[in-house]
């Protein structure tokens, strides 16, 4: 997909009680393409909101994750050659 310009974040504070769900959560934002700002946050250039979406109800983590659509990171250049963009 062509990159528009915009930053996708999910962040996520998921208690130690649903550990399992929070690693499983990390596993597979990594797998559909997201990499790891910091270890609770996560970033794409590309719309994924469809596979977090299912994410978020298959894992029952809805208050627990955040969606952000950023148009610039501070480090964005850093991000971009991860992305190759």
């Amino acid at each position: 997909p062509r990159w528009d310009g915009k930053w996708r974040i999910v962040t996520f504070d998921i208690p130690e009680s649903k550990k399992a769900a929070r690693d499983a959560l990390r596993m597979r934002l990594t797998q559909i393409g997201m990499k790891e700002y910091q270890k609770s946050i996560f970033v794409s250039p590309y719309p994924c909101d469809k596979e977090i979406e299912f994410l978020v109800e298959f894992f029952d983590l809805r208050s627990h994750v955040r969606r952000i659509l950023a148009e610039s990171l501070d480090n964005g250049l850093h991000y971009r050659q991860k992305f190759c963009i």
